[in-house]
């Protein structure tokens, strides 16, 4: 009963005090406004180009439009399944020519893990955080590949660092809970549940 009445008001501390937390959160610039709608363009010019659609998709992948890039992302198999070894090419090839350029290599590290080739997507992320060390993105998506093959320890380590960077991204709260479910820890993975929600709601 005790630990019940503790974890309660651990949760309702959490929230009324995060409704009163006006900590900066991530946003999305305006030249990151203006990447995306030039490719939404591109997409609609170019509707059965499977490249335009995952160039796209990747770019609401750090932008905090996941459920949008992955429904973008299911597009490019619809239009042509075989594409997935042809777009890594295309990737290698643009990191090759600009080996600096942290979107080209983030592009390359998505084009890895569609091709199954898992633990190269995660070296190419952690490059990513090579050239941009605060990229939260970057550090979301290993999390999420590590949690698959189910180095949840791992995930859940590397999700604490993004959420360290910026703690008002309702993503990598609810994959932060579901590290914790995973690792038997229900309460806390509870309560991250509930902050992704809480954050969610005013759009983060």
């Amino acid at each position: 009963m005790k630990n019940f009445i503790f974890w309660s008001l651990v949760i309702i501390f959490s929230l009324v005090i995060g409704h009163f937390t006006f900590a900066s959160a991530w946003t999305i610039t305006p030249d990151l406004a203006q990447e995306i709608a030039a490719k939404e363009k591109t997409v609609q010019l170019h509707p059965h180009d499977p490249y335009a659609y995952f160039d796209l998709a990747i770019s609401y992948a750090y932008s905090n439009k996941v459920e949008e890039g992955w429904a973008t992302l299911k597009k490019v198999v619809e239009i042509d399944p075989k594409y997935p070894p042809l777009g890594l090419r295309t990737c290698q090839e643009k990191a090759i020519r600009d080996p600096n350029d942290w979107k080209l290599r983030f592009r390359l590290a998505f084009a890895l893990y569609f091709n199954n080739r898992k633990d190269e997507a995660i070296e190419q992320f952690e490059n990513v955080l090579k050239i941009d060390p605060k990229n939260i993105w970057a550090y979301g998506y290993i999390a999420m590949i590590l949690g698959e093959q189910g180095k949840v320890d791992k995930a859940v380590e590397y999700t604490k660092k993004a959420i360290a960077l910026d703690s008002n991204v309702a993503v990598l709260h609810y994959l932060l809970g579901q590290g914790y479910y995973k690792q038997n820890l229900g309460w806390l993975g509870f309560v991250e549940t509930m902050e992704a929600l809480r954050l969610r709601s005013i759009g983060y």
